[in-house]
């Protein structure tokens, strides 16, 4: 059936007789037009809601050739003859059927939480009458208005500016998913639980998702611009229903490539070793991320080295993210509320690393009521309060974590490790603000601190001290703004005793200085704009080399100190030209100064760079720029979505660094020296370009991602054969520069429902490189292409979640890397009497293959509802199979013969029990 024609529908206000309705009349020509869609016209030119069931009206037609007839009469003319009522409460209209008084109904906007009553007539109603109405008082109930019915302009698109808090304490739902069923599009909360809409006035249907909370289905009716605060419950997840349904909407419609986010919830199940959870072993199982072995500092992430990668913590940069050499990450996951990694695509507003980039966000802590969580694990104790200092306002948030792992020394049979102590701990301390609607300040601060002996050879003691002010400012409905203060330093000292004649000190600290501001610009034709500008101070003492005791003969040796300015500014813009096509367009041009007072060497021309070879010294004084260096970064990225659950997505990406890793090992150790670009050093420069399809299954929970991609990089930073970072050569003489290239392929199945929950990651990756400076003293390999230290073509993750029941689940990993790259000696000779190895080509051969399982049961606690404290057992079995994994392999001239010797750091099943607890029931978080 079609409607023929309408002349017009208008409305005429008019107040009788105080405390009555308002009369409107209606004005039109209607043959044979299905009930919905007269409703639909009725509603958008008289501000008018209807509540009904379509199966009441579906075969309803209308007919109408009148002008200016009063509502009322038209709507017991049409519902009449089909038996059906209506009541009518201002703009607010229900059909419904039988006899029914309504006394009351509640004005629904935006915060209203109450509920209708009703009363019996005297004509008895049926139960189905009963149920219907209650349904439809209920469903009216969900309705979230928007804005001013005064200021509704037909056809004007308008911006909702929301929030998302859970209910229980007042805390920002970081990644929660608003998805608007009639539009097929929705959005994802940021960081601080806030998002957009933009949108034609009118009504539309919204669910809005959160794991382990429950589903709001609510109508927002939206008349013009105006903010919404959404709250969510807690929820105890029926077994065969869990589902997360926020990663599955970005999986394909947002725009993001390389990316994975990782909730708290993942990081309790998955197993860990000594009881400890660590958020870096988690992101170790994701595709492309790898470690050279356990127990080792920093992660490599596809085919990059570590010190390619940028950790951001509350905005905060920490140079160091490892505990006690690498076997636990510098992080309090009891603190930990968002950790997202980006590979690719890598949003304009970041740089200075060209690998990738973590961004952690802490708790911002209930405003509602105190609260805390903790645990004891075999090697350290952990807690984190949170505290609400201004009701609704102001929360305080603070979290310490400290080892006891001396008694695990003590009762190894090896002499000099039961000599040894370790310890360490982490703390942190947030205060976060509500200062009003427009206004949001957050204030950080964050310490990590490390000691360690070594028997009577060495000690060791590194730190990250930090800490960052961040206020963020609603201009308008469309302008948002994020303006931040940043420090940081990283020190470490650390003292060699193992030959008394060479006995050393050294010390080594660098202060990193930031400030950026950064805006969001949505406009009405949905264009989100993003632009700011960032920038760093970096003060670099690379330290002194003293002598340690009286029988030392070490010389004094100061290594000097650097200091380096690098700034950018960016924009981008996301938008998109077809509803199932959205480009991403962005630059950001960067810089870096080295300032003056500076002493540079000058080279014969003729000859390498050798101390040598040094001609003179050129000075530059204070306020003179030694080196600048500059560029702009790219950022491109398209999504077209085939569907509703598939997408093809593509991106380029151009970065700059501006520092690097002095370390002539593999595994990064505490005592390796970061170094600026200086004017020997240009920075290293990387292309990235990526091709995916990813495809959601959500009504089985499960998202599946294929991504390859392809780099290049230029002046990648390698090192001579044999250097020594403390000596008095000039860094320039030890460092050569060259060319990378690295491919790959990245698989990802992630399945969020059901009993059974986990994921699976394949990884196929190369990385190769090429130092070719023309002469063998600067060139590596004689200058021919051979594989990275990070090389491992093959990895394979499998982690799996069975939840048997409320209280008990049980988690497994397994894990299968290929072996790295290693240089082997491949003789023995003979110089002035002593046995000397030749060693073959740089990484012509690889250690074996790394294999491991792990096994995890959590039991939780009672499930009352109401208790003051609740706690949960965690029993994990680290390497199951017992499998002697290579961490290095090592070897030694002995009579004539080269002897193999293995390092295994983890050779045997290690069994571990850990309590958690937090206070309060199951649901506290």
């Amino acid at each position: 059936m079609k409607k023929l024609f309408f002349y017009g529908i208008y409305y005429i206000v008019s107040l009788a007789v105080a405390g009555q309705q308002s009369e409107i009349t209606i004005s039109g020509e209607y043959s044979n037009a299905p009930f919905a869609e007269v409703v639909e016209s009725m509603e958008k030119a008289a501000n008018l809601t209807f509540y009904f069931s379509e199966n009441l009206v579906g075969s309803l037609k209308v007919n109408i050739t009148e002008t200016d007839i009063p509502l009322d009469t038209l709507l017991n003319h049409i519902l009449t003859p089909c038996d059906l009522k209506f009541y009518r409460e201002d703009r607010n209209i229900y059909i419904y059927p039988g006899k029914l008084i309504v006394t009351e109904i509640p004005a629904y906007h935006l915060y209203s939480q109450s509920e209708a009553t009703y009363t019996q007539s005297r004509d008895s109603i049926t139960d189905i009458e009963r149920k219907y109405l209650e349904g439809r008082i209920i469903a009216a109930t969900q309705v979230i208005t928007v804005g001013n019915r005064q200021k509704n302009q037909a056809g004007i698109k308008c911006i909702v500016n929301g929030k998302i808090v859970d209910e229980a304490n007042g805390e920002p739902l970081i990644g929660a998913t608003v998805y608007l069923e009639d539009l097929k599009t929705g959005v994802v909360s940021d960081i601080d639980g806030q998002f957009k809409l933009v949108l034609l006035p009118g009504k539309y249907k919204m669910f809005v998702n959160y794991m382990s909370m429950k589903q709001l289905e609510k109508y927002l009716q939206v008349f013009s611009g105006g903010s919404i605060i959404l709250e969510m419950k807690k929820k105890l997840v029926e077994i065969d229903e869990a589902k997360v349904t926020a990663d599955l909407y970005d999986n394909v419609r947002g725009m993001h490539m390389g990316y994975n986010r990782i909730s708290t919830k993942t990081i309790r199940e998955i197993p860990v070793v000594m009881g400890e959870r660590d958020i870096m072993k988690v992101v170790q199982m994701l595709p492309g991320v790898q470690s050279v072995g356990e127990g080792s500092q920093g992660i490599n992430v596809r085919g990059s080295s570590t010190d390619e990668n940028m950790f951001y913590l509350n905005k905060v940069p920490v140079y160091n993210t490892s505990h006690l050499f690498g076997f636990f990450s510098s992080f309090n996951p009891d603190i930990i509320n968002d950790f997202t990694l980006y590979k690719s695509n890598i949003p304009v507003r970041y740089g200075g690393r060209i690998a990738s980039v973590f961004d952690i966000s802490t708790r911002q802590g209930s405003k509602k009521k105190f609260f805390g969580k903790g645990g004891i694990s075999p090697v350290t104790a952990h807690c984190s309060f949170e505290v609400p200092a201004i009701k609704d306002k102001v929360s305080l948030v603070t979290s310490w974590r400290s080892s006891y792992s001396d008694w695990i020394l003590k009762n190894v049979r090896n002499k000099d490790v039961r000599k040894s102590g370790a310890f360490f701990y982490d703390a942190t301390f947030g205060i976060y603000a509500d200062l009003n609607d427009k206004n949001l300040l957050k204030i950080f601060g964050y310490r990590s601190s490390d000691d360690f002996t070594l028997s009577s050879i060495n000690d060791y003691n590194y730190s990250n001290t930090g800490g960052s002010i961040n206020w963020k400012h609603i201009f308008s409905s469309t302008l948002v703004s994020d303006f931040s203060l940043a420090y940081s330093r990283y020190s470490y000292e650390n003292s060699t005793k193992n030959n008394l004649s060479d006995a050393y000190t050294h010390n080594f600290e660098i202060d990193h200085y930031e400030a950026r501001t950064d805006f969001c610009l949505i406009n009405h034709s949905n264009h989100r704009i993003d632009f700011g500008a960032d920038n760093i101070f970096y003060n670099l003492d690379r330290g002194r080399i003293l002598s340690y005791g009286e029988a030392s003969l070490r010389i004094p040796r100061d290594l000097g100190s650097q200091k380096g300015i690098e700034g950018a500014v960016y924009v981008s813009d996301e938008f998109s030209l077809f509803p199932a096509l959205s480009l991403e367009g962005g630059i950001r041009y960067s810089y870096f100064i080295q300032p003056g007072p500076a002493e540079i060497n000058k080279y014969d021309p003729e000859n390498i760079h050798t101390v040598d070879h040094i001609s003179e010294k050129q000075s530059f004084s204070s306020g003179e720029i030694v080196r600048f260096y500059s560029g702009p970064e790219y950022r491109i990225a398209v999504n077209w979505i085939s569907g509703n659950e598939n997408s093809i997505k593509t991106s380029y990406n151009r970065l700059y660094q501006y520092l690097y890793m002095l370390s002539n090992t593999i595994a990064i150790s505490p005592d390796a020296q970061w170094q600026l670009c200086d004017y020997f050093i240009a920075p290293p420069e990387c292309d990235q370009v990526s091709l995916g399809y990813y495809h959601n299954f959500s009504n089985k929970g499960i998202k599946a991602s294929l991504e390859v991609y392809r780099k290049w990089i230029r002046n990648k930073v390698e090192y001579k054969d044999g250097v020594d970072f403390i000596s008095d050569a000039p860094v320039e003489t030890q460092v050569l520069q060259g060319d990378q290239k690295a491919w790959g392929l990245e698989v990802l199945v992630n399945k969020n429902a059901g009993k059974i929950s986990g994921w699976a990651s394949y990884c196929y990756s190369r990385s190769f490189i090429k130092i070719d400076g023309g002469l063998k003293e600067t060139s590596v390999n004689m200058g021919r292409t051979y594989p990275s230290n990070y090389d491992m073509p093959h990895a394979f993750n499998l982690v799996m979640n069975y939840r048997a029941n409320r209280r008990l689940s049980l988690s497994t990993n397994f894990i299968y890397a290929t072996g790295r790259p290693i240089t082997y000696p491949e003789a023995v000779y003979y110089s002035e009497g002593q046995e000397l190895l030749y060693f073959s080509a740089r990484n012509k051969y690889r250690i074996p293959d790394y294999v491991r399982m792990d096994i995890s049961i959590n039991l939780e606690g009672s499930l009352v509802k109401k208790k003051p404290l609740h706690s949960f057992w965690m029993v994990n079995l680290y390497n199951v199979l017992g499998r002697r994994n290579a961490y290095s392999v090592y070897y030694a001239a002995e009579k004539g013969k080269v002897k193999a010797y293995k390092l295994s750091i983890f050779a045997l099943p290690i069994f571990t029990v850990s309590w958690n607890y937090k206070f309060g029931n199951y649901l506290n978080e």
